[in-house]
């Protein structure tokens, strides 16, 4: 027998351009299914099931869903909360008290954690609960799936953004010749990698890539900046907020006052500054930083058509799969082979995803060439969507005198 209650939705961490798709994909298809009575939205995250703060969506029109599906953002607001102990009997007590049977999670590797923990206080509870890991993260380091719905998104944003970078700093190379381009990424270097996507030539911009996987030298980068603004003239380093030495210290973080999110996550500030700083330093031209910040995840004219389709099935999947009587799973994104891109929606055990992060392979990077090898453009290019800019420029013809 089918099992019959409420299902409660939310939005958990950092705000994405495709966020909003999954959570309607998760209200088409609550709406629809007969075994759900109703359809809320927990406001701020887990914090609104603390508090009992819902919204009704199932009674939303249709046509503010679709409009609100294409926004970036979280519409129902986001939160970083961790649960405190005892937290998650008071969230089953409230599960309890308005017939929630069905939990969807839309978040990252600490909302994994989150919804797994209430999972299992259900079942000591003997508490009947259908609970839905739905992943978002433009860090794209969620394990256990081919690429995470966000991350997208933000790779055309880097590819695109870095290209127009250039052109501004080779038109005015005379004056700034050197940038440095700080992306997000936390611990790993997957949208600073997407930052070379459309980089057709050596002499294209990025020219020297930097992310957290590979030991930060100030040597050797001084050095390769100093060839390339020797060679052409203007040099595009595109870099990940959390770069690090051999020791592991991070690229221009202070050493007190660093603030932490509940989970225990330091929010970095400094290494594109620090880095512009010290090529004026030992080359004596000047260096200017772009630092996207939040605006990165957030930009609609950057929104890939793939990552929003990606994001609204993983919604549609994880109700099809608690009405079927799943639980504790993560909607996973499986690519399929073959020469068109293609993925498949599987569900994967949520004990596998918290407290893990998936790293960029050395596979993917031609660090000495400033690039990305073959590989990674396989993988990549096919979650920024088309009708990409291009970015020509005059063929340098003898004049005839």
């Amino acid at each position: 027998m089918m099992l019959k209650g409420r299902a409660v939705v939310g939005q958990s961490g950092g705000c994405t351009a495709v966020i909003n798709q999954s959570l309607a994909g998760v209200i088409k298809a609550a709406s629809r299914a007969k075994a759900i009575s109703d359809v809320w939205g927990m406001r701020n995250g887990i914090k609104g099931l603390l508090k009992g703060d819902f919204i009704d969506l199932k009674r939303q029109p249709v046509s503010l869903v679709q409009q609100i599906a294409n926004l970036p953002s979280a519409a129902l607001g986001s939160a970083r909360h961790k649960l405190a102990p005892g937290e998650e009997l008071q969230i089953i007590n409230h599960l309890r008290k308005w017939d929630i049977r069905y939990l969807f999670l839309i978040g990252g590797n600490d909302t994994a954690e989150t919804i797994l923990r209430i999972a299992e206080a259900a079942e000591r509870e003997q508490y009947e609960l259908r609970a839905i890991h739905i992943p978002k993260t433009i860090d794209n380091d969620l394990v256990e799936t081919d690429h995470s719905p966000g991350y997208g998104s933000v790779a055309r944003f880097a590819a695109i953004t870095t290209q127009e970078a250039g052109l501004d700093t080779k038109a005015m190379k005379e004056v700034d010749p050197v940038k440095i381009i700080e992306f997000m990424g936390r611990n790993s270097g997957w949208i600073v990698l997407a930052a070379a996507l459309l980089k057709e030539s050596e002499y294209d911009p990025p020219h020297i890539i930097l992310i957290p996987e590979i030991p930060f030298s100030e040597a050797d980068f001084i050095e390769r900046v100093r060839r390339i603004y020797k060679e052409i003239g203007y040099c595009i380093v595109v870099i990940s907020e959390t770069i690090r030495d051999v020791h592991g210290n991070r690229i221009g973080a202070k050493k007190e006052g660093l603030v932490k999110d509940p989970f225990g996550h330091q929010y970095v500030e400094g290494a594109a500054n620090y880095l512009a700083r010290l090529v004026e330093k030992n080359l004596n031209v000047r260096a200017r930083f772009d630092k996207p910040g939040t605006i990165q995840r957030m930009s609609i004219p950057y929104i890939s058509p793939v990552d929003q389709e990606e994001a609204y099935q993983a919604g549609l999947s994880a109700v099809k799969w608690a009405l079927k009587g799943m639980s504790k799973v993560m909607v996973s994104l499986k690519r399929l082979s073959g020469k068109k891109y293609r993925i498949q929606y599987k569900p994967v055990a949520l004990e596998k995803i918290p407290h893990r992060e998936r790293y960029v392979p050395r596979s993917f990077l031609n660090s000495e060439k400033g690039s990305v090898s073959g590989e990674f453009l396989k993988y990549a290019l096919p979650l920024i969507g088309n009708k990409l800019p291009k970015f020509p420029s005059f063929k340098e013809i003898k004049l005839k005198t």
